[in-house]
């Protein structure tokens, strides 16, 4: 599932105000580690949704479920940081509004998924609610994917921009999967022969999209080495302004535009 990608630096320690405290990269890499678990889990349930492993199936339900909370752990800790930096980082651009946007959807949709997979327990066995569930939640990561787009603020570096970029493509490209693998739950087959051919084409979708997902927590990951570089090159404290900076330039020059 997608989650918050910005270029400023971050404040993921909820005890600690200061940039570039040491407790910061040990709670990023708590992080990194809870998002990364959640990316597993969605592949290893998305594989037990092919029909040649209906009998796992709520096993594949479980996977999901635990792994939405674990999403959910990560979005609902950006956006407790995204509010607690922007109190203190004020631009008087729309910066703040844009990754607000964002982790609000990205939130909103971790929400939906962990709903919709206990929905597709046998025990409750409402796999359409829990596919709309899945098909709305994942619009909400469309949504908080492009708002994450708008921050076109200048790239420390090309290598930070393209991964920038890989990342959110990743989740757009993953999140319009699972609205598509979601809509064959809401439809009823005459054929069970189309059912199955059906369902184990959506079970390869999610496998794939679960995949892109894991692979855009790892640009991630990515990016914070690259920006740990920078930051012993230029300085940490260099690093947080020239971002703050690159928003003022383009705020002005979109006015003066």
């Amino acid at each position: 599932m997608p989650h918050l990608v910005t270029s400023r630096q971050r404040l993921f320690s909820p005890s600690h105000k200061g940039i570039g405290h040491a407790s910061h990269f040990r709670w990023e890499n708590v992080n990194a580690f809870t998002y990364k678990l959640g990316g597993l889990l969605f592949i290893l349930g998305s594989i037990l949704f092919f029909p040649s492993l209906a009998d796992y199936q709520r096993i594949g339900a479980w996977l999901f479920f635990v792994g939405s909370l674990c999403y959910l752990l990560v979005t609902a800790h950006d956006l407790f940081e995204t509010l607690r930096y922007w109190r203190r980082h004020r631009t008087g651009t729309s910066a703040d509004h844009i990754e607000l946007v964002a982790a609000l959807n990205y939130v909103s949709g971790s929400i939906l998924f962990a709903i919709g997979s206990l929905l597709f327990l046998p025990w409750l066995a409402m796999e359409q609610a829990g596919a709309w569930c899945f098909i709305v939640g994942s619009i909400f990561f469309v949504v908080g994917a492009c708002a994450n787009l708008l921050q076109l603020v200048d790239a420390p570096s090309k290598l930070y921009m393209e991964l920038f970029n890989f990342t959110l493509a990743t989740f757009i490209v993953g999140s319009a999967l699972f609205v598509v693998a979601s809509v064959p739950y809401l439809i009823h087959f005459e054929s069970s022969g189309d059912k199955t051919a059906i369902y184990r084409l959506a079970a390869s979708q999610f496998t794939f999209a679960s995949i892109l997902f894991l692979l855009g927590g790892l640009f991630i990951y990515w990016r914070m080495f690259a920006q740990r570089m920078l930051e012993r090159n230029h300085g940490a404290d260099r690093f947080g302004k020239n971002f703050i900076m690159a928003v003022r330039r383009e705020s002005r020059g979109q006015q003066d535009g």
